[in-house]
């Protein structure tokens, strides 16, 4: 009864993963999500997903974007999953399989999943950002995750870049996550070049290859996410701050531009402390499991 079950519900698709205490995977299961969704129908996915996976485990982790409301296990709306609205993703998985689902913002999933079982876990305190389709963040200090009201806090992709800027898929105009994410990157292209992409890897490929207008793009989106870590570490005084996510496949092509500007404009006797880096590749399944595994030992 030592393993746990993570899930990862991703923009395009649900993961699914069992582990044991150590964080082994011991088997996972993947699906996509479909292009037109309601609440039924994603429902029924997630549970599909999860059901190959059950044993004796002793509860299931569920990490997602959000908002969402984190207390009464309720998914109320998502930038990047159209179609669904006040999903009760908690009470539908503890009928359907009768184990406690724990629940929270995906990026508070890789945060308590850093903290636990990844290269930073002996810090104090981390901030970690999820780089990815958007921008998610986590901050865990003693081992305690701070989640915010209803599990909503610390979304530090929707704190202001430019004013008046880029619409965000959130409703607002300016957000860090219409400049530095995939779906940040594809729409400021697009608008420059009017050529439309279709991932992450094709617009890094861009930049390895020198096209001028990728670089541009991506050179401000690291700016404007360098700034947005400026403020969180003025407001949190992490000593770590952690990278994770698919964006960070290609931390060659930015990291030192992003480290250099957080260093420079942060307070100088910030930096004797703060640690900067990539994280130990924590999966978003064993991040989500980490609800389950720091329950039974709070």
């Amino acid at each position: 009864m030592d393993d746990a079950i993570g899930v990862d519900i991703g923009g395009g698709s649900i993961r699914a993963s069992l582990f044991d205490a150590n964080g082994l995977e011991l088997k996972s299961n993947h699906s996509k999500t479909p292009e037109h969704l309601d609440n039924l129908s994603f429902l029924t996915v997630l549970i599909d997903t999860i059901a190959p996976l059950v044993t004796t485990c002793k509860g299931i982790g569920i990490g997602s974007p959000g908002p969402l409301n984190n207390e009464s296990g309720v998914l109320l709306t998502s930038a990047n999953i159209k179609g669904i609205k006040n999903v009760p993703i908690k009470s539908t998985l503890e009928k359907e399989f009768s184990l406690p689902v724990f629940y929270e913002n995906d990026a508070n999933c890789a945060a308590l999943g850093e903290a636990i079982f990844g290269k930073y876990k002996s810090y104090e305190s981390q901030l970690i950002l999820t780089l990815g389709t958007g921008i998610g963040g986590g901050f865990v200090t003693n081992g305690k995750l701070y989640s915010g009201f209803l599990g909503n806090g610390i979304e530090i992709g929707h704190t202001t870049a430019v004013i008046g800027g880029a619409l965000c898929g959130c409703g607002v105009k300016g957000c860090v996550e219409s400049y530095f994410s995939t779906k940040g990157f594809i729409n400021r292209y697009y608008e420059k070049t009017n050529t439309l992409l279709t991932n992450a890897e094709e617009f890094f490929n861009l930049v390895r290859s020198g096209d001028k207008i990728a670089k541009e793009v991506l050179e401000f989106g690291t700016i404007t996410l360098a700034h947005a870590v400026r403020n969180a570490v003025h407001l949190l005084n992490p000593e770590a701050v952690v990278f994770v996510g698919g964006i960070t496949k290609s931390y060659d092509l930015f990291g030192g531009i992003l480290e250099k500007e957080i260093r420079t404009t942060i307070f100088t006797v910030l930096n004797d402390r703060l640690q900067i880096g990539l994280g130990g590749n924590i999966s978003g399944t064993l991040g989500a499991a980490s609800l389950v595994f720091a329950k039974e030992k709070s």
